[in-house]
């Protein structure tokens, strides 16, 4: 079973993300902070983070790169699902390693279409 972390500090987009993917099928974890999330990453070794950009104690991209520090092989890749619709943003978020970039609002086939193309065995 495929695991997901979800990290976003609006706690009802937070909610509604994990159930979805829950009933998809998936393991998730969320987490409502960028250290929070880095802290349960560590632990949880998530193949998918999705991310929200904005949040109070850490931006996403700075959580993003932290992820990325490693290279490791078995890094998890990273979905941003942010309110912020720039392309400005949607560069800096590929650049700092992000498979892929979701606005909010956002359609829930939409989201669930992305991570099952990321975690899809060909996307590897």
């Amino acid at each position: 079973m495929k695991r997901i972390l979800v990290v976003d500090d609006d706690r009802l987009i937070l909610d509604m993300v994990c159930e979805c993917l829950k009933k998809a099928g998936f393991s998730v974890e969320s987490a409502e902070t960028g250290v929070d999330g880095l802290a349960k990453a560590a632990g949880f070794k998530p193949d998918l983070v999705v991310l929200d950009l904005m949040m109070p104690d850490m931006h996403g991209f700075d959580v993003c790169q932290a992820l990325r520090k490693d290279a490791a092989p078995d890094a998890p890749k990273v979905l941003i699902l942010t309110a912020k619709n720039y392309e400005i943003d949607r560069r800096a978020a590929q650049r700092l390693g992000a498979e892929a970039y979701v606005s909010k609002p956002f359609r829930v086939d939409e989201l669930l279409e992305t991570v099952n193309r990321l975690l899809a065995p060909s996307a590897s």
